[in-house]
């Protein structure tokens, strides 16, 4: 066996969610710290764009894709080398791999994914559960929830916090803001999937009830299928989509935000929220799952399942501007406590000793 650690590449296919945000920004501090042990990247045969990294390097492997490179090419190429799975998934049956479990979602909100999607990930999750020699987690939330779903010991589990920086070294693309009116006109940002535990239901409910009071933008658009489920009879005219953005744009409409708002009820961490805070923007959050624990006491908490408590802590919120600076204040300060190279540094410490 060799002193090195295989990294599970197939993220670098994938499109850029919380997952994979998580992938990058570790393997990009693990590349900084540069520790004394040989990094390699195994990616599938697959186009997708090449990592700049110095200290880790990416050799493509297999000649299949997707599952059946990650279930069957890796393992097989591996023979029995040290793998680390980040992305929330890796090789069922590979025992000598540290995995990276985000959440239990698959469990505890079927109606967000397909029939397969469920089948295969959950099947997948129990028996990495089952081998895998260490799983990371992002928060005591997930762990709780992990160990229920898949009847462990919580202890099976190790909670790493993320990084939320990783917007600070890029610089802001303005030109979002002009091409949307939202230069001059206050805002509130919104930045969330379709998932349905991501509440956006409720959301453009709030935000229909406010029109004339706020603007709203909501990032990743195409919500037009959740709109039809409130019983609103047209979109609110206060409500701009966007589809996805880039990070320069995304840093942009946090920098010039109100407020970001985030109501979903099911989030193994809820990564935008140290985004905003990083960002200068002060953050009405969602009290449910992780989310407490991440944003700490620097966000203004309401009940997801509540319109009327979303509604007048949005209210409450314009109307008090030494709120709003406060709130700006206090997310700066605790945003600065996640950092990726503490995350990545963390996560090596636990690794190194499993080579």
């Amino acid at each position: 066996m060799s002193r090195s650690i295989f990294i599970n590449g197939r993220f670098l296919t994938h499109t850029l969610t919380g997952v994979q945000r998580y992938t990058h920004e570790l393997l990009r501090a693990f590349d900084t710290l540069n520790p004394n042990v040989e990094l390699i990247c195994l990616a599938p045969p697959e186009d997708f764009p090449r990592p700049m990294w110095k200290n880790i390097a990416l050799k493509i492997i297999g000649k299949n894709r997707g599952n059946v490179w990650e279930q069957l090419d890796l393992p097989l190429w591996l023979k029995g080398e040290f793998l680390f799975s980040p992305s929330n998934i890796g090789p069922a049956f590979y025992a000598n791999q540290a995995v990276t479990f985000h959440d239990a979602s698959v469990f505890a909100v079927p109606d967000a994914y397909s029939r397969m999607f469920k089948i295969k990930y959950r099947f997948v999750f129990r028996q990495i559960a089952k081998r895998a020699r260490f799983i990371f987690t992002d928060s005591v939330f997930s762990q709780r929830e992990l160990a229920h779903h898949l009847n462990c010991d919580p202890r099976r589990f190790e909670v790493i916090l993320l990084g939320g920086d990783h917007l600070q070294q890029i610089e802001s693309d303005e030109t979002i803001l002009d091409a949307h009116g939202l230069r001059d006109k206050p805002y509130m940002l919104m930045v969330a999937s379709q998932s349905p535990h991501k509440n956006m239901a409720r959301l453009l409910e709030v935000a229909a009830r406010l029109n004339g009071e706020m603007q709203f933008a909501f990032v990743r658009g195409g919500f037009k299928s959740i709109f039809q489920n409130t019983g609103l009879n047209q979109l609110p005219k206060n409500i701009i989509q966007l589809d996805y953005v880039n990070d320069p744009k995304l840093k942009a409409l946090y920098e010039h935000a109100c407020g970001f708002i985030f109501p979903s009820f099911y989030e193994g961490f809820g990564l935008p929220t140290l985004e905003a805070m990083n960002c200068g923007c002060p953050v009405l959050s969602s009290h449910a799952a992780s989310l407490p624990e991440v944003g700490g006491k620097a966000a203004l908490y309401f009940d997801p399942l509540n319109v009327d408590d979303i509604i007048e802590k949005i209210e409450s919120f314009i109307s008090d501007s030494a709120l709003q600076g406060e709130l700006r204040q206090r997310g700066r300060t605790h945003a600065a406590q996640f950092t990726w190279n503490l995350t990545a540094q963390q996560t090596l410490d636990l690794l190194l000793p499993l080579l």
